[in-house]
């Protein structure tokens, strides 16, 4: 009972002193994963990677790039999205393996990803008793798709190559559906997303995430009609 009175404290202490964060002053890590499949519940992760950002820039030095060993097969469908091939994995180390150098990667940073809900449900149920499950379950997170819809509730797509386009954010230097070049045009999408919102007077993490969740709702709307992943 103490203990869990203890942890009920920590997290509202930590609620409390995120709330008062300024923008600037956080550090973010922008996630990707690519998948041998769709469905969390049988697929496998077979690329993690995540780009730093901190004071509002993107930290190119400090950048997490691994292939993984799913343990089954990826099928020719699989690989015509993400090009990573079977021999590319063979000899790789598995999720779990490889674990203590995400978390260690991802500790004391608000986490980022466009449809960061389908890199999540993977990482639970791929590795569910690890620590960085414990890490993702408490951490803040922020997704672009939401954010976007929270500011601009008209647009037609928030799928990531067409935000891009809508707002001349840099996408064609990298690789679309590799987990390094999405994370690295989601990180440039989130950058421009937070400039626009310290314009409407948007400057904490709170605030933030209070736009993520109109942006929730809204999304709840148009979820049936949008592409977006």
């Amino acid at each position: 009972m103490k203990s869990i009175f203890n942890r009920v404290k920590l997290y509202l202490k930590n609620r409390l002193a995120f709330a008062k964060i300024n923008l600037a002053d956080a550090t973010y890590s922008v996630l990707d994963t690519e998948t041998t499949g769709l469905d969390f519940k049988k697929d496998k992760i077979i690329s993690i990677a995540a780009i730093k950002i901190k004071n509002l820039q993107i930290q190119e030095q400090e950048i997490l790039n691994e292939l993984v060993n799913p343990g089954i097969e990826i099928s020719a469908a699989s690989t015509q999205i993400h090009n990573i091939t079977n021999e590319q994995v063979q000899g790789k180390k598995s999720l779990e393996e490889i674990e203590p150098i995400i978390s260690s990667y991802l500790q004391e940073t608000i986490l980022v990803g466009h449809n960061i809900d389908f890199d999540i449900n993977f990482i639970k149920t791929n590795i569910p008793k690890s620590n960085l499950v414990i890490f993702i379950k408490n951490v803040v997170t922020i997704d672009t798709i939401l954010l976007s819809a929270g500011l601009y509730p008209d647009l037609q797509s928030y799928e990531l190559t067409s935000l891009c386009n809508h707002f001349n954010i840099q996408s064609n230097d990298q690789a679309r559906h590799s987990a390094l070049g999405d994370s690295i045009i989601t990180g440039r999408l989130f950058l421009f997303l937070v400039e626009e919102a310290k314009k409407r007077n948007i400057s904490t993490l709170s605030d933030l995430v209070k736009v993520c969740k109109q942006g929730q709702k809204l999304h709840r709307l148009m979820k049936n009609a949008i592409n977006i992943h």
